[in-house]
């Protein structure tokens, strides 16, 4: 049992208490005596935002300040940020390892460590913030609201946050570093604020002050987003409009300190996820950035109640999406009995050759919308084509290839302004490109033709020397070796003997053809 442990500040973490505590007891150099008394351990590890063997501090903490660990867990740690949007096992699961002695992988569990939104490196404070601490409490605390991912600025006094000396997860990872001994910089970044800024800002500092420690689930949040699409309408015959909402949501963040999380094309964005069906957790500043542009004018502590209105889980395809509109069970019903009809005149057919039939595509891509899993259960079996494959006739098909490359040969080679003539050109201007290159063991004959007739780099140089001479014939100029180079740009450190002597043999004047 403790005899004596610091009052707690306003917004502080749980963290900074006990570090206070090592200062005020004089054992900030002896941390595992810390660990024995806190948590009656000498293993417990100093975590900052998620810590665990919360039962055993209450415990200790019984005669001198009676809490509860939910208590502990909302006001004095940062889970209230992430526990709404996870699911109610994932939430029960959390808090039950915060409070046991194995806090095990909660970090992953919550969805921190695989996030995108990139953890906090070092403790951060607000200099004018703890300039105030100072003046009023006589020492200095670390803030939940200071150590939130994604938020860098204090809104109190419109300032960036500093980073500290003390790493956020230490190496030292059984070592309470207290703030007063962990800041020296007390000048503070001014930056300027817009509304959106700061009314985001006010959502984050709500999920800290009124905690709701319960997981509101995936199909919760699925709805909440489908029904804000609906209503803002962003919904068009029944289909979200992913990229009007995204050039909503990246104009209203524009020129602010969130503008960097609306670059990505809209392909490969978060904002389509997040209002599709949810198959995970998203991280808290993402809904945060949708709700205050989105729906401004809403608490979080409101948002929190519509969300947990809406259902857990899922309801059956047959009921959930046909009672959205009056009579669609009976054009549902219409539908199915269209396409049972299908399936008894074309019994012989697949699936694919059912939807190459008229009628066929547009009855089958309708149930795949409005009843997927009813046309799963009921599509015919798979039938394998049983016409033989096509077989290849490897030696027509190799005269074919001679063929055709002497005709493109015989089209370019006097060109004077023409690509490389190489392996790979010749067989990208031959019917089924890809098969040659892949059967070119299999054609002798087109295999010969391209040894014989592809261009050395020194083969091409030659090609556009011979052009070069032409065009200084026509222009009445004197030939000379620089000429030739320049006219054919060919550089001077790439010419090889061959191709000296046949300069050598232009400059002779002999250069007809």
């Amino acid at each position: 049992m403790l005899g004596y442990f610091p009052t707690l500040y306003k917004d502080e973490l749980l963290y900074s208490a006990i570090a206070r505590y090592a200062l005020h007891t004089g054992q900030e150099n002896n941390q595992k005596a810390v660990l024995q008394d806190v948590f009656s351990t000498r293993t417990a590890t100093a975590i900052p935002d998620l810590p665990s063997h919360l039962n055993a501090l209450v415990q200790n903490l019984s005669t001198v300040w009676p809490i509860t660990v939910d208590d502990l867990i909302g006001t004095y740690t940062l889970a209230p940020i992430y526990l709404p949007f996870l699911s109610e096992e994932q939430a029960r699961s959390v808090k039950q390892s915060m409070a046991s002695d194995t806090g095990g992988n909660i970090h992953m569990r919550v969805g921190i460590t695989a996030s995108s939104i990139k953890q906090l490196s070092f403790f951060r404070y607000c200099s004018a913030c703890m300039t105030d601490q100072l003046a009023l409490d006589g020492e200095a605390y670390w803030q939940r609201s200071h150590q939130l991912q994604g938020l860098a600025f204090c809104k109190k006094h419109s300032c960036l946050l500093t980073n500290s000396k003390v790493s956020f997860h230490s190496k030292e990872k059984h070592h309470f570093f207290s703030a007063g001994t962990s800041c020296d910089s007390f000048s503070a970044r001014k930056v300027r604020l817009g509304y959106h800024e700061k009314s985001l800002h006010d959502k984050y500092l709500e999920l800290l002050e009124k905690p709701f420690l319960d997981g509101l689930g995936a199909n919760r949040w699925t709805m909440f987003y489908h029904n804000l699409a609906h209503d803002l309408g962003f919904i068009k015959k029944r289909r979200v409009q992913h990229q009007e909402i995204y050039l909503v949501m990246k104009q209203e963040w524009k020129g602010s300190i969130f503008e960097r999380y609306f670059t990505e094309p809209i392909e490969n964005h978060w904002l389509m996820n997040l209002f599709r069906k949810h198959r995970k957790s998203f991280h808290p500043l993402r809904h945060l950035l949708v709700i205050t542009a989105l729906a401004p004018d809403i608490s979080i502590a409101q948002v929190l109640s519509r969300v947990r209105k809406l259902s857990a889980l899922p309801q059956d395809s047959d009921t959930m999406t046909y009672k959205t509109k009056k009579g669609k069970s009976e054009e549902v019903k219409h539908h199915r009995q269209l396409w049972l009809n299908f399936l008894d005149k074309h019994k012989r057919l697949g699936i694919k050759n059912l939807r190459l039939i008229p009628g066929g595509g547009a009855l089958y891509s309708w149930l795949y919308r409005n009843d997927y899993q009813w046309l799963m259960n009921n599509r015919p079996k798979y039938r394998p084509d049983s016409q033989l494959h096509y077989k290849a006739n490897y030696r027509e098909w190799d005269k074919d290839n001679v063929i055709t490359l002497n005709k493109v040969l015989k089209g370019l080679s006097f060109k004077p302004k023409r690509c490389r003539l190489t392996k790979t050109f010749f067989i990208k201007n031959l019917p089924r490109a890809n098969s040659v290159e892949k059967y070119l063991h299999k054609l002798p004959e087109t295999r010969e033709w391209l040894a014989s007739h592809s261009e050395s780099i020194e083969d091409f140089q030659l090609h556009r020397l011979r052009f070069a001479y032409d065009k200084i014939q026509q222009l009445k100029l004197e030939v000379k070796k620089w000429r030739l180079l320049r006219f054919a740009g060919i550089r001077s450190k790439l010419v090889t003997p061959k191709i000296e002597e046949e300069i050598l043999r232009l400059e002779q004047g002999r250069g007809q053809r």
